[in-house]
């Protein structure tokens, strides 16, 4: 169809391109916010992951000083200090 001979039709499709190339223009801002939000969660994960293994293995060598200590003072190895 020819759209010289009807203007009407000609403005319609216009109208109806610049609104799909606003709302694409919408669509890839709202992409690239949630991009970016995943991008910061997945950095926060991270962290939280490195720090959760610092205090796994923190926690790991506490009881392991505890029952190191423990064995010592059921084998009589526990010394009083000499202030008591």
């Amino acid at each position: 169809m020819n759209t010289a001979n009807h203007p009407e039709l000609h403005t319609e499709i216009t109208d109806d391109i610049q609104q799909l190339q606003e709302k694409i223009a919408f669509q890839e801002n709202t992409i690239e916010t949630l991009n970016q939000a995943v991008t910061n969660q997945q950095r926060q994960l991270n962290q939280l992951q490195e720090k959760f293994r610092a205090l796994t293995q923190l926690l790991r060598e506490w009881r392991e000083d505890d029952k190191a200590a423990a064995t010592d003072a059921s084998n009589g190895g526990f010394e009083i200090p000499p202030h008591y």
